[in-house]
């Protein structure tokens, strides 16, 4: 029997579910079937689901935030998209200690964090789940003014595959879905227009990402037909870590 994205029967959390990549997810795993609670620091004014305030970078809050989600849901959460991140600019030169410890401290403990409470419940329930990483291709290729990103977004695809590897025989699957340029509109990491310019210019599918770009193939990681994958990075990005299209014929 083919395998359909329906998600009927199970029980979502998703964090950062107030960004535009978030919110995305939070809209397609829930027109497909699944209650959904959707987790942010930040309060949502609109959304299409449940929602409870989560700090990803407090353990307290994320126990917190857990439990609330069995409450609402009626169970143990078996889909898990980490979809929290910031997204600053900071010269190395210029750069605080504090702007360091608050990149990874969101982008990659809160991940770990959510990531570990999750897998416990699921291991103590004895069921099946998975889990969805939203990294990033600057996991690869360093930018100026994104050190301390690009490092936590490295360190996030190593860890999706630490979890993959330690939870494979408990039947949790953990992959990463690596987005490269997306028009998300964000407040909180705004962007300049020439920085906008010049990223689009580099796409070779000729255009910025969209957040639904990046739901849909999280939509497929999380569904039953991809039960077979695991520690896997799929990148969504247009085309952009095939190559670069700013150099000319190395000929006449």
């Amino acid at each position: 029997m083919e395998h359909t994205l329906d998600f009927a029967g199970h029980r979502a959390l998703v964090t950062g579910a107030t960004g535009g990549i978030g919110a995305a997810i939070v809209d397609i795993l829930t027109a497909r079937g699944a209650p959904v609670v959707a987790c942010d620091a930040r309060k949502a004014e609109a959304t299409s689901s449940w929602f409870v305030l989560l700090n990803v970078r407090d353990q307290a809050s994320v126990i917190q935030a857990f439990d609330r989600a069995e409450n609402l849901l009626g169970g143990v959460c078996d889909i898990l998209v980490n979809a929290a991140g910031l997204y600053p600019s900071d010269p190395l030169i210029e750069m605080t200690e504090e702007a360091w410890d608050r990149v990874l401290d969101t982008n990659l403990k809160g991940a770990f964090l959510t990531s570990q409470q999750f897998c416990r419940r699921l291991v103590a329930a004895d069921r099946a789940g998975c889990i969805v990483n939203i990294t990033s291709g600057s996991a690869d290729r360093a930018r100026v003014g994104a050190a301390h990103y690009s490092a936590s977004k490295a360190a996030l695809e190593m860890l999706t595959r630490s979890f993959a590897l330690e939870f494979a025989s408990q039947r949790i699957r953990v992959n990463a879905v690596s987005p490269g340029y997306v028009q998300v509109g964000s407040a909180v990491n705004p962007l300049s227009t020439a920085y906008v310019e010049a990223i689009t210019r580099t796409i070779p599918l000729a255009r910025a990402g969209t957040p639904r770009d990046v739901a849909r193939v999280v939509a497929f990681l999380c569904e039953d037909a991809s039960d077979w994958i695991t520690g896997a990075s799929y990148r969504v990005d247009g085309g952009s870590h095939a190559g670069t299209l700013a150099l000319p014929l190395s000929r006449d």
